[in-house]
């Protein structure tokens, strides 16, 4: 457990926001928030999605200017008016989704901008660099691998590690874990703890509350571009949280499936490997939800892309009863399969787009006339889909980006809705998401299954497995470890074989 630092002098305000005020075409993201932050604490922001939380951090890092409000940094009133004046403040950000030069190695991206030999870029000395601020860190990575290669955890550890260099005075951390692995998670709050010993602020976004009740010494609360509350870490409790963030009590938000399988297999799967996974063989009903869990990085993720045709891999696969091909994305999409990624920026939309644009693609040809495609009727589609989905704000024009993560996540799940699939693939469908829009996709992804879908459902959360799936699969260290009716095993089974714990395969 990270140690509590000294409690910070209750008056030592390093940031202190007064009525700050965001305007989007008339809608008020944010409407007169105030919040102190204290030099040397880490202070947790919590809210659904739409809350305000990513106007605010944007703001504070000069992606965005507010309407109205005043930010003041040690006792002097401030203007942030873009990126690079919110660096030489000393505010930096970490967002859920890291961003990293994919051309680059990852030594030569620790180092970006700060790289040694001035004009005369020397690679040896940054590799070097890099190499020695990784063992620093703990972070155990080949400093010459290039960004393309890596998993979405070992991306944000290197997002990570160029911070551990910089001198920053506040740091936002957003959505960090959302993809680490359990020993990863330690490095990172062992990092966080040096941060703090050096005074450094942190800002961390999470909707792990297990998380947040660990390192944060308080928490504030956005609920529709408000402040709904600022707690002290001794007041921190889930019901308390949830009722703040949704007014909802968390026994409205729990959901379970109590069994939609019919009698027929829809995929039958035989011997499946890749170079990071054993063989291994299952089956899935038609409004079945089988649920795969175990440490990220264990194999688990092997299966769902090469369902989805994106890692090589050997094996049968069978859609109703016919052998299909997964050579690729587009062999898996004509064989009704559709998968809903992790990384949803960069592996299912287009951030730059509307999301009529984004949610249309699969359906293009049913929406074009003569080859044109028909704006109107896109627009349509994409409004029905929207209200479907319960999408907020339900605007087709809007750009993907403007949209929080849970809407995010409706408009990658919007995209199959009418493209024929027959077989669902999620993928940490509520990495970054928070309580109630979490509750949403829960909703939906049963919905499929209702209307006699097969749904793999793979997640490193135990409790969200527990909560969807019939039938479960624990995968650790590239091997088949558990397969069984959920009924026959419980969220600490599951926990514990994940850990490594004692086989036991009825599959």
């Amino acid at each position: 457990m990270v140690a509590s630092a000294a409690e910070p002098d209750h008056d030592d305000t390093l940031v202190d926001i007064t009525g700050l005020e965001k305007q989007f075409s008339g809608t008020k993201a944010l409407d007169g928030v105030s919040i102190k932050f204290r030099r040397g604490e880490v202070h947790g922001l919590l809210g659904e999605n739409g809350a305000g939380k990513s106007t605010l951090i944007k703001i504070l890092t000069g992606v965005y200017s507010p309407s109205a409000g005043r930010i003041s940094l040690d006792g002097a009133q401030v203007r942030i008016d873009s990126p690079l004046e919110a660096h030489k403040l000393g505010f930096g950000a970490v967002y859920q989704d890291a961003e990293v030069v994919s051309s680059f190695t990852v030594g030569q991206n620790v180092l970006l901008g700060n790289e040694p030999g001035g004009a005369l870029v020397d690679q040896r000395k940054i590799h070097a660099e890099a190499q020695s601020i990784l063992d620093r860190m703990g972070i155990d990575l080949d400093v010459r691998l290039l960004a393309a290669d890596l998993s979405a955890a070992e991306m944000q550890l290197v997002t990570l590690a160029t911070l551990f260099q910089r001198q920053y005075k506040l740091i936002v951390l957003d959505e960090p874990t959302a993809r680490l692995s359990a020993s990863e998670v330690e490095i990172l709050f062992g990092l966080i703890e040096r941060f703090r010993d050096q005074g450094i602020t942190i800002i961390y976004i999470s909707h792990r509350l297990g998380e947040i009740k660990r390192i944060c010494d308080r928490v504030t609360i956005l609920r529709g571009g408000l402040v709904s509350a600022t707690l002290d870490r001794d007041e921190i409790t889930e019901e308390r949280v949830t009722e703040l963030m949704v007014a909802k009590s968390r026994e409205d938000l729990r959901i379970e499936n109590t069994g939609m399988a019919t009698d027929r297999v829809l995929l039958e799967v035989e011997d499946l490997r890749t170079d990071h996974l054993e063989p291994l063989s299952f089956t899935v009903r038609a409004g079945e939800i089988l649920g795969i869990t175990g440490p990220v990085g264990g194999g688990m993720e092997q299966i769902g892309r090469s369902l989805g045709g994106v890692v090589h891999h050997d094996g049968t696969i069978r859609i109703d009863g016919k052998t299909v091909s997964t050579r690729s994305p587009r062999a898996s999409r004509a064989a009704g399969i559709a998968v809903v990624p992790e990384d949803r920026r960069r592996q299912a939309l287009f951030p730059e787009l509307s999301l009529a644009d984004n949610v249309s693609l699969p359906v293009l040809g049913q929406l074009s006339r003569f080859g044109l495609i028909r704006g109107q009727l896109k627009l349509r589609y994409a409004r029905e889909i929207a209200d479907r989905l319960s999408v907020s704000p339900a605007v087709p024009t809007r750009s993907v980006k403007f949209f929080s993560g849970g809407n995010q996540q409706k408009a990658v799940i919007g995209k199959w809705m009418s493209a024929h699939a027959r077989l669902f693939i999620f993928v940490e469908p509520t990495a970054g998401v928070d309580v109630g829009a979490i509750k949403e996709i829960y909703d939906i992804i049963l919905s499929l299954a209702r209307a006699e879908a097969a749904v793999i459902l793979i997640s490193s959360a135990a409790e969200e497995v527990m909560a969807l799936a019939e039938t479960v699969m624990v995968v650790h260290d590239g091997h088949l470890v558990h397969g069984a009716p959920k009924a026959e095993c419980t969220h600490d089974q599951l926990l514990t074989l994940s850990m490594g714990g004692v086989s036991h395969v009825k599959v």
